[in-house]
């Protein structure tokens, strides 16, 4: 191995290093709480030196927003999706962002929030660009599916009902207090409002002639 390669080694290890310990930090505090100081300290480093491999704290949470979306997208890669009408793909899709969700919350939440910042020109932002959009298409072509066997109705844009769909999962997922307020009074849990709205999802798309000819 040559010098420079020991090098560019040791400044990837270094990087990698400084992702886990923010993500340790930014995961258990919540990103808002979290400082440049305060990843130093957790690395017992100068704060200087994380400026040699990130420019800001958005640039550490771009880079956890970027290993969140390559385990999602492992994940929807990994759906068995085989001799499934297009609607049961949009389900297990969403089953599975679920399932994200819950065992890998800091990365959901960085997947997520990452959405806020403005990084342009960062080699994070646009991988996550890329890798975001291919999920996005994943779902409108489950939809352009549907359409075509007949479990989707045929009046709706593929794109815009793709994009409705994933904010609704998203808003049962990043409950305000408002709306926990509510939960509590009905006795709703998080899976409830889950559940019922994967429901109202599938609902607003679904061929309803197909489905109840398929009872019939």
């Amino acid at each position: 191995m040559s010098k420079a390669e020991r090098k560019e080694r040791e400044r990837e290890m270094r990087r990698n290093d400084i992702i886990e310990a923010a993500e340790k930090l930014f995961f258990s505090r919540g990103y808002e709480n979290v400082t440049m100081d305060d990843i130093a300290r957790e690395m017992e480093l100068a704060r200087g030196t994380l400026y040699l491999s990130f420019k800001n704290k958005d640039d550490i949470y771009f880079a956890i927003a970027l290993r969140a979306s390559d385990i999602v997208s492992q994940m929807f890669r990994e759906i068995d999706q085989r001799d499934k009408t297009g609607i049961e793909k949009i389900r297990s899709v969403c089953l599975t962002y679920l399932e994200f969700y819950k065992k890998y919350t800091g990365y959901y939440m960085a997947y997520y929030n990452s959405g806020m910042f403005n990084q342009e020109g960062s080699p994070e932002v646009e991988e996550l660009k890329k890798i975001r959009k291919n999920s996005f298409r994943v779902v409108v072509e489950a939809v352009k599916e549907g359409m075509k066997d007949g479990t989707i109705r045929k009046d709706i844009d593929p794109a815009a009902a793709t994009l409705i769909m994933l904010s609704m999962a998203n808003n049962a997922l990043n409950i305000s207090p408002v709306t926990r307020m509510y939960m509590d009074s009905y006795g709703l849990t998080q899976d409830d409002l889950y559940d019922r709205t994967l429901d109202m999802m599938m609902r607003s798309v679904e061929n309803v002639k197909r489905a109840k000819n398929k009872q019939t």
